[in-house]
């Protein structure tokens, strides 16, 4: 339902002490300086994290404006930096799959979290990386892949744990759209991380550094994934907002 998460989060009203943004097709966006002040600003708040990549400005959907507007959106992808940048912000990539490490990295001695995605043998392989790299880590997980009635089961454990951090690897926009039901129920900060999961537990491999250092994560994930072609049309899209200075 349209209208949950209306009300600014203590994530979005630190962030807009703190950084610069601009709207993106609807989407109000953040540029952190870097990596750790995004985790520190994540470390003190409760609210959602929004990966914001060309796919996502291109789409704009309402319910991904909604949790911009009223969260931390931060850029994701080359194409929310470059976006950025042509408002004359001044804007780092910031990647999903590297931020979420951080921040068990950096809490992981003090706060509790919750793993929610991939298949049960990926985030079995996950958690126990994770508690290897952290021993005596506070965490609980369950698989991405729910019925109706697992979804509310999900609800209850999460008020019942009351976990700090919600990790979610699901895909956009399912990932989004929970993260919102159960921030609604259950104040966290929840970070969606569609594959993530899978490269950490080394189901899938990511792109080399250099790649990556020169934004080109995504035509390696594409070449990697023919599956992934069906979101040409909304690249095209983002290529065309931003060449028509429409963003």
């Amino acid at each position: 339902m349209v209208g949950q998460s209306s009300a600014p989060s203590p994530l979005h009203a630190a962030a807009a002490q703190r950084f610069r943004h601009a709207t993106l097709n609807g989407l109000p966006t953040f540029a952190p300086a870097s990596m750790a002040a995004l985790v520190e600003v994540a470390g003190d708040g409760e609210g959602i994290l929004l990966a914001v990549n060309a796919e996502k400005i291109a789409r704009a959907d309402p319910v991904t404006r909604e949790i911009a507007s009223a969260h931390l959106a931060y850029p994701d992808g080359i194409g929310a930096v470059l976006a950025l940048r042509r408002h004359g912000v001044l804007a780092t990539r910031i990647a999903g799959a590297d931020l979420w490490l951080e921040l068990v990295d950096r809490y992981a001695s003090t706060r509790s979290f919750y793993l929610l995605g991939a298949t049960d043998e990926v985030v079995t392989a996950v958690v126990e990386r994770l508690r290897q790299r952290h021993p005596g880590i506070r965490l609980w997980y369950r698989s991405g892949y729910l019925t109706p009635a697992q979804e509310e089961d999900l609800r209850g454990e999460i008020q019942e744990r009351r976990p700090d951090f919600v990790f979610v690897a699901m895909g956009s926009p399912r990932q989004e759209i929970l993260m919102r039901r159960l921030y609604a129920i259950q104040p966290a900060v929840y970070v969606g991380l569609g594959g993530s999961f899978d490269i950490f537990a080394g189901v899938k491999r990511r792109a080399p550094r250099w790649l990556r250092d020169h934004g080109l994560e995504w035509a390696f994930r594409l070449g990697r994934e023919p599956a992934r072609l069906r979101r040409l049309p909304s690249y095209l899209r983002f290529l065309a907002l931003l060449g028509a200075g429409r963003l």
